[in-house]
């Protein structure tokens, strides 16, 4: 009677607890190499996790500076100073390139020094109520051209505007995915709290 209980309080107690803390499952939408040509640098994968829909960007890569770099000059292009989110694209620009550095520091301490991989994982996340893009050194394992996770070190979270993060959601999609908008959107429905 007190083993069934402990496990019926321990169900209550895990149905109660806040999204971020209980375990989500990732569903894979659609993924693609990036750059889409060898060598590839990474992967991108539009997620559903829980309700949130969430772009992945995993980087490998031994030159991750200039892959940083594409992806900062990408920003300026895509978002000006006119356009509506252009402080958020300043600030991830910022943010992306101190993930990158903690990467680079991290990865002089690693016990392989062969490897001159660094990893760095974006997260643009869209949920009902918040939007935000979070910053990760991961771990990684590849199985022909798709990663899978292991563990991830939280670096930062950035909290951004809905309006940055929903449109960004979609110019990665159609650059990552080399689709037209009208798929993108699609492919984003549906929009977790609307838009």
């Amino acid at each position: 009677m007190i083993r069934i209980l402990a496990v019926c309080f321990f169900c209550l107690l895990v149905a109660t607890l806040p999204s971020g803390v209980q375990a989500s499952a990732d569903s894979v939408i659609w993924r693609a190499s990036i750059p889409a040509e060898p060598p590839h640098q990474g992967e991108v994968r539009l997620i559903r996790r829980d309700s949130a829909l969430v772009m992945q960007t995993i980087l490998n890569s031994k030159v991750l500076k200039h892959v940083i770099a594409a992806i900062q000059k990408k920003e300026l292009r895509a978002w000006p100073e006119d356009r509506e989110g252009w402080v958020d694209s300043r600030r991830y620009s910022d943010e992306l390139y101190r993930a990158y550095d903690a990467v680079r520091t991290n990865a002089k301490d690693r016990e392989d020094k062969g490897d001159r991989h660094l990893r760095l994982m974006i997260e643009f996340v869209l949920e009902e109520r918040h939007n935000f893009v979070t910053f990760y050194a991961p771990t990684l394992t590849k199985r022909g051209e798709q990663y899978s996770v292991q563990e991830k070190k939280l670096l930062k979270k950035l909290n951004t505007s809905r309006a940055y993060l929903y449109n960004n959601l979609g110019e990665i999609a159609r650059d990552s995915f080399q689709i037209d908008e009208k798929e993108a959107l699609k492919l984003m429905q549906p929009i977790p709290g609307g838009f």
